[in-house]
């Protein structure tokens, strides 16, 4: 046998083998949809704060098998998790995260929700000054090494007692929010 003869028949059997796995792929697509568990992928979207139109794209995923029960129970899902979204506890958390939220919460959790996302957010926001604060400490602190004229000292020791003062206050709102249910 030649190489020729060799190259296509291989090539023949390579063509075969990706038209099985072909045709094995949208039966797996379609028997995926089948076998979806759609009220656990309905609380997991919830859960996760997702909006609302994730359900489109399940939908149009499996649009040539799809059932009308699955939005049902994907529904029922979806407000499982929501309901462990829309915690205020949960809401802090995605706010100090820096987490958006999509405005998914049913109208009677959202104003708890809110609450705790926005103490959240404030404490993201304490956060990232603090570490800028600490930036400029640092960075003042090497200065003051180097410097040798007195009054640039007596300036850059000023300079530093102010931050560090701003830092320990802004630790305190971040104590403050972290304890606190509201602002």
């Amino acid at each position: 046998m030649r190489i020729n003869d060799f190259s296509k028949i291989l090539g023949g059997i390579t063509v075969v083998i990706l038209s099985f796995s072909g045709c094995s792929s949208a039966q797996k697509e379609l028997a995926t949809c089948e076998q979806k568990d759609w009220y656990e992928l309905g609380r997991r979207d919830g859960g996760e704060g997702a909006p609302g139109e994730k359900w489109e794209a399940h939908k149009k995923a499996c649009s040539q098998d799809f059932r009308a029960e699955w939005e049902s129970m994907y529904k029922n899902g979806r407000n499982a998790g929501l309901n462990d979204y829309c915690d205020s506890e949960n809401g802090y958390e995605l706010g100090r995260t820096g987490t958006a939220y999509f405005y998914v919460c049913p109208s009677t959790m959202e104003p708890q929700f809110l609450s705790g996302y926005r103490r959240g957010q404030k404490a993201h926001e304490l956060e990232v000054e603090i570490r800028k604060l600490d930036e400029k400490i640092d960075s003042i602190a090497q200065r003051l090494v180097v410097t040798e004229s007195g009054y640039d000292r007596t300036q850059l020791s000023t300079e530093m007692e102010q931050l560090k003062r701003l830092r320990s206050k802004n630790d305190r709102q971040l104590d403050q929010i972290s304890k606190s249910d509201s602002i």
